[in-house]
């Protein structure tokens, strides 16, 4: 590796959120390094975007909104030409984030471009087209060289000398090495954990409710049912709480029938707290944290309460929090499912489940077979228990009905109740200390630096290509379907 390589990062946006915070989390870590840093984006970021390195704005980069982006080759030379004048130099590293989601197909192709040419790439995937996202995936199709499989996977994936691959979780690492890329170019790279306050920082307003706290958006992959059917076991005088109502428009059904639903059936449940007072105020108030989502990337709803002083309630997620137990994170109090008798839900649920799953294939361009749906079936349902994370709305408020009618029916749920360590117990503090010294900013730099120094210096060739639909693969097998995902 020559001495102080220019390091360009790449994405779409600096919009707050997951994605920009990586991004800010590298630059900082690596003024710890002998690189130079520049950031590349589609459209201007906020003027209060704290970030200690240049950022080029460059027309075209942005998501892809009206079909009318440039050609891969007149992409990637603007953006060339951009780095150029600001830094007098080409990047001897491209650090591109989500390169393959379906927002952009001339970038997804100038990236594959650069990989061809030999050139130095760690492209980091945060999301997939291939999950969840099908209008993603079909832009992809319908932009990239869908005519010959083989071309399109390594459009989409390319693996050109020096094309290295970087995940956040072990099931995108998985995912990956099963899709066909290389064990040697596939890396794990989980971020940074920084939580804007500690523990000892939170100020305790007793103008704020002592929620059982639910800090997320209440989109619908975030189980809402599931924290609502907890809050059917409260104590009186226990109040739940759940911060934030989600902004996309196709979202908010759901969760506005959650909301009235609720309501009309006497949960102690407040929704949208956050609007009310400060994120560090409701942590501070907090008894205990909850996660029941489905779903996650990286993680951070399993580590940010333990910093924040706070013990952790409700689902575990192993693919994702594998990583956390791993260096040890303990996750003993939480399920990794919720299971209840089959008939108490509605004779219809299977019915439903079928239906939603030939449409999500439909929707990527495949039929659903027989056997398809035995084995989403089987997944939901065994030995006549049904798991609540599997259930729909619909399903999901016939069960807690049950609960709230009959106090005997919960010896019928397994667990028989949440569980949570106490919150002066000592297990905290060391939860603390494993996530503070395994997740901080400076063994983050560390991290990327090594793998940004054995991508500049990899010489084996151009590997095979993976094919078109290998990483759909994974993400579409049926045992993995999920009403609250469609």
């Amino acid at each position: 590796m020559k001495a102080d390589p220019l390091i360009a990062i790449v994405h779409y946006h600096l919009r707050r959120g997951g994605v920009t915070r990586v991004i800010q989390n590298a630059v900082a870590a690596l003024t710890e390094h002998p690189v130079r840093v520049v950031v590349c984006c589609g459209e201007p970021p906020p003027d209060d975007l704290a970030i200690d390195a240049p950022v080029l704005v460059v027309d075209g980069l942005g998501y892809d909104e009206d079909g009318q982006a440039p050609s891969a080759a007149v992409l990637l030379d603007r953006v060339r030409q951009a780095i150029r004048a600001a830094m007098g130099d080409e990047p001897d590293l491209w650090h591109i984030h989500n390169h393959a989601l379906g927002k952009n197909a001339a970038w997804t192709g100038a990236v594959s471009l650069l990989s061809r040419d030999g050139h130095a790439l760690l492209l980091q995937a945060h999301d997939f087209a291939e999950d969840g996202r099908p209008a993603n995936y079909r832009y992809l199709r319908s932009q990239g060289p869908s005519t010959d499989d083989t071309a399109f996977g390594q459009w989409l994936y390319p693996l050109g000398r020096r094309t290295h691959y970087a995940v956040l979780n072990h099931r995108d690492e998985q995912f990956l090495r099963q899709a066909g890329i290389p064990a040697a170019r596939l890396h794990l790279l989980p971020n940074a954990v920084w939580t804007g306050a500690a523990a000892a920082d939170l100020t305790v307003s007793e103008q704020v409710p002592a929620y059982r706290l639910y800090p997320t958006r209440a989109i619908r992959r975030k189980n809402i049912g599931e924290f609502l059917f907890w809050s059917a076991w409260a104590e009186p005088g226990e109040r739940f709480g759940i911060t934030l109502a989600p902004e996309s428009p196709a979202e908010k059904p759901a969760y506005t029938r959650w909301r009235s639903w609720a309501a009309a059936h006497r949960l102690p449940v407040d929704f949208e707290v956050g609007r009310h007072h400060s994120f560090d105020a409701l942590m501070a108030r907090a008894s205990v944290v909850f996660t029941t989502s489905v779903a996650e990337g990286f993680g951070l709803a399993f580590l940010e309460p333990w910093l924040l002083g706070k013990p952790l309630a409700g689902r575990d997620l192993p693919e994702i929090t594998a990583g956390f137990a791993e260096v040890g994170v303990a996750f003993e109090d939480l399920y990794t499912a919720l299971t209840v008798p089959l008939d108490w839900v509605d004779t219809a649920y299977r019915s439903r489940l079928e239906v939603a799953l030939e449409d999500v294939m439909k929707s990527y361009g495949r039929t659903a077979t027989a056997s398809d749906h035995a084995r989403a079936w089987q997944a939901a349902v065994q030995q006549d228990r049904v798991e609540f994370g599997r259930l729909d709305e619909s399903a999901q408020e016939r069960v807690i009905r049950r609960i709230q009618e009959s106090i005997g029916a919960r010896s019928e749920v397994t667990p028989t109740g949440w569980r949570a360590v106490a919150p002066d117990d000592p297990r905290i503090e060391r939860q603390q200390a494993v996530i503070r010294e395994h997740f901080n900013l400076p063994v983050y730099g560390r991290k990327l630096m090594a793998l940004m120094e054995r991508v500049l210096d990899d010489s084996t060739p151009h590997a095979e290509s993976i094919g078109a639909d290998a990483v759909l693969n994974q993400f579409l097998a049926p045992e993995r379907f999920c009403l609250l995902r469609t």
